[in-house]
Parts: structure tokens; sequence; C-alpha cells
């Protein structure tokens, strides 16, 4: 299995999405993990906020810091988000905690900040384990 800075690497390397939008995972581990993203304007709405869906994006990627950090493929199976305040100063921080796991289930509480520490949204999210370990790609 590979380690936690090795799928650090693979998602901060293989995720074109992610790259798309500056994503970048800094820290993976079984129960804590963080990612942070910056907010320009491909990032922002109309009125000049973090847009929705770059939220959800960073939530997304923020929960794969604890859910992928055995070294599976765990796939986002179900994503209840409340957004709270409009994120206005970048970078945004995602926080994820693992909540339980089980076999092939796992739930996990995602908080996003912007970089003045207002709480931006929160998030929990449900994974499903896959059988698939994440494969380790030449830079």
């Amino acid at each position: 299995m590979p380690s936690y800075e090795e799928v650090r690497y693979h998602f901060n390397h293989h995720d074109p999405f992610a790259r798309h939008m500056g994503i970048e995972l800094l820290e993976v581990g079984p129960e804590h993990g963080v990612a942070i993203m910056p907010l320009d304007e491909r990032h922002r709405n109309g009125m000049g906020h973090a847009h929705g869906g770059a939220i959800f994006a960073l939530v997304d990627m923020t929960f794969a810091t604890v859910s992928n950090a055995a070294g599976l493929y765990c796939v986002n199976a179900q994503t209840n988000i409340s957004y709270l305040e409009p994120g206005r100063i970048g970078p945004l921080r995602g926080e994820a905690r693992k909540i339980r796991s089980g076999r092939n289930l796992g739930t996990y509480d995602v908080r996003i900040t912007d970089s003045d520490g207002t709480l931006v949204a929160i998030a929990t999210v449900t994974g499903f384990m896959t059988k698939y370990p994440i494969q380790q790609k030449d830079a």
C-alpha cells in the first residue's frame, strides 16, 4: 500500500480536475486531512464570491485526504453540504475528519474556511471504499 505522502502526491499530480481548479492536498492521514484552493476569477460567481461548485470541488478533494489514506480508492457516494457564508478571501482551506469507517462505507466531516477564518461551508460526506489500489504513476 502507498504511504500517506504517496497518496498525497498521486492526487496532486494525477487528478486533472483538481489541478485545473488549483486544489492542493497538504495533509493526508487516516483521521484528518487538509486541502487548499486559490480563490481567483475561475472560482468566483457573478457576485464575486466563491462559486458553490468550486466550494463543492474543494469539499470533495478534502474528503479524499482522509478517505483514500488507506491506499484504496474511495469515491463520493453522497454529500450533504450547507453553504454558510460567501467565500470572499482566498485561498480557501478544507479540513476533513473521519467520523466513522466500516468495511465499505465511511462518513467524513468537511469544513471549508476562507483565509480570514470565516466558516464558508460544512459537509458530511459518505464514501464508498472500492477494492482498487491507488496506483503510483510516473510524474
